[in-house]
C-alpha cells in the first residue's frame, strides 16, 4: 500500500533529505525529488498525503564519504559501504569520478571545426543532456522517419537531415551553402542535444536600413554615434527566448518518444564573440546603455553559466505533457538560461527582469528572420 506522508509534514521531510544530504556526505550527493500528491485511487493514496520520489544517479564526484569515516560505493540501484581505509576502492572510485567529469566537460566545451570562412561568425552551441552522466539507460529507439518527421515541423523546420553512428543531424541549409556550420542540431540517441545556433549580427554602419525593423534602432545607433563608436559587431539576439524555448519544446517530443521526461539539464556555449555589442530591441536596455555605455564583450569564449560541474547547469524540470511553446514559458528552465545567457553578455539581471515580457513578444517578430538562412547567404554576413 502507499499510504504516503502527510502533506503537513512534507516540507520537513524535504529539509531532512536536503540537510542529509549536505552534512552527513562530503561531496553533497546530487539527487531528483518527485512529488505525487494524494488522492490518487489506483495505488491507494489518500487525499491529504504525498509520496515522496528520491532519485540519486550514479554520481560524478566520487569517492562520496559518510561522516562515520565510511565510503559508498555503487553497485546497480544501490550503494555498498566501505571503510575508509580500503585504499583500493578509493583509488577505484576516484578515477571513476575524474573520469565522469571529463565526459561532462567534453559535452559542454565541445566545438564544431568551421572554416576560415566562418571565423567572422558567432555562434551559440546549446546542449541539452537527459542522462549527464549515462547511468539510466535511455535510448531513443525512432527510426529515421519518426526523427525526420518531428524536425520538419513548421515552427522550427529543419531542411537537411542525416544519420550518425550514434544519432541523427538535422541543418537548416535552404538558400545557404550547405558546407558552412548552419542551425545544425546533433541528436544522441541517448537523449540528448546538441545545438549550434549562428548568432545574427549586424554592421554598426550608420544609414543602414536594417535598423529601421527595429523599435528602437534609430535611438541605438544615435547613442552609439554620441559614445564614438563607428564600426563594431553587434549581436542580435532579439529572439534568444523563443529560440531556445522551441529548442527545449522539440527536445522534449524527441525524447517523450523514449518515455523520458525529464529533468534535463542545459548549459550554453558561446564563441567568437570578443569585442561584439549585445543588442535586443527594448527600451529598459537603451535606457541602460544610455547611462551607462554599451556592453563590449571581453572574452571570445563563454560558457553558461560558468562551470562544467552538474551542479552549475540549468534545470529544465520534469513534465509529464509535451507543453506548446507559449506554455514553455511558464516553465523555468528557457527563460531562465536565455537571461543568463543575457546576463553574461552585459545586461544586468535587473534590467531584464523589467521587461521580459516585451523581450518574448520582441523575439517572436523576430524568430522567423532569426532562423530563416535566406537572410544569411554568407557566412559572417548576418541579418
Amino acid at each position: 500500500s502507499f499510504p504516503g506522508i502527510l502533506d503537513s509534514e512534507i516540507q520537513s521531510v524535504l529539509d531532512s533529505l536536503r540537510n542529509s544530504a549536505k552534512d552527513l556526505l562530503n561531496p553533497a550527493v546530487y539527487y531528483n525529488v518527485r512529488k505525487f500528491e494524494g488522492p490518487i485511487g489506483s495505488i491507494g493514496l489518500p487525499a491529504g498525503r504525498t509520496i515522496v520520489v528520491v532519485q540519486i544517479p550514479e554520481g560524478p564526484n566520487s569517492p562520496y564519504i559518510h561522516n562515520d569515516g565510511r565510503i559508498y560505493r555503487r553497485v546497480g540501484d544501490s550503494s555498498q559501504p566501505t571503510p575508509v581505509t580500503d585504499r583500493t576502492t578509493f583509488d577505484i572510485l576516484a578515477q571513476r569520478g575524474e573520469e565522469a567529469r571529463l565526459r561532462l566537460a567534453e559535452r559542454v566545451l565541445w566545438s564544431p571545426a568551421i572554416s576560415q570562412a566562418e571565423e567572422e561568425q558567432s555562434f551559440l552551441h546549446l546542449s541539452i543532456l537527459s542522462d549527464p552522466y549515462e547511468t539510466m539507460g535511455h535510448w531513443y529507439s525512432g527510426s529515421f522517419a519518426d526523427f525526420s518527421t518531428i524536425m520538419q515541423e513548421w515552427t522550427l523546420p529543419f531542411d537537411n537531415i542525416f544519420s550518425t553512428s550514434d544519432g541523427f543531424i538535422a541543418r537548416q541549409v535552404n538558400q545557404n551553402n550547405p558546407i558552412y556550420r548552419v542551425f545544425t542540431w546533433h541528436f544522441h540517441r541517448r537523449c540528448h542535444s546538441f545545438v549550434t545556433i549562428p548568432v545574427p549580427t549586424i554592421q554598426a554602419s550608420f544609414g543602414d536600413p536594417i535598423w529601421d525593423n527595429y523599435t528602437i534602432g534609430d535611438r541605438f545607433v544615435d547613442e552609439l554615434v554620441r559614445r564614438g563608436i563607428t564600426f563594431s559587431r553587434i549581436l542580435d539576439l532579439n529572439a534568444i527566448i523563443d529560440i531556445i524555448g522551441s529548442i527545449m519544446r522539440r527536445h522534449r517530443i524527441l525524447t517523450g518518444n523514449a518515455k523520458v521526461t525529464g529533468p534535463f539539464y542545459m548549459k550554453s556555449h558561446l564563441e567568437n564573440i570578443w569585442r561584439c555589442i549585445p543588442f535586443v530591441d527594448n527600451s529598459a536596455y537603451l535606457q541602460h546603455v544610455c547611462k551607462f555605455g554599451f556592453p563590449v564583450i571581453q572574452d571570445s569564449t563563454l560558457v553558461v553559466p560558468p562551470g562544467k560541474s552538474l551542479e552549475t547547469f540549468v534545470v529544465s524540470p520534469e513534465i509529464a505533457t509535451i507543453p506548446s511553446e507559449e506554455e514553455l514559458l511558464s516553465y523555468d528552465g528557457p527563460i531562465r538560461l536565455s537571461m543568463i545567457i543575457l546576463n553574461a553578455l552585459g545586461m544586468p539581471m535587473e534590467v531584464l527582469a523589467r521587461s521580459i515580457d516585451e523581450l518574448h513578444g520582441m523575439g517572436k517578430r523576430r524568430m522567423a528572420a532569426q532562423i530563416n538562412i535566406n537572410d544569411n547567404p554568407e557566412p559572417g554576413v548576418t541579418s
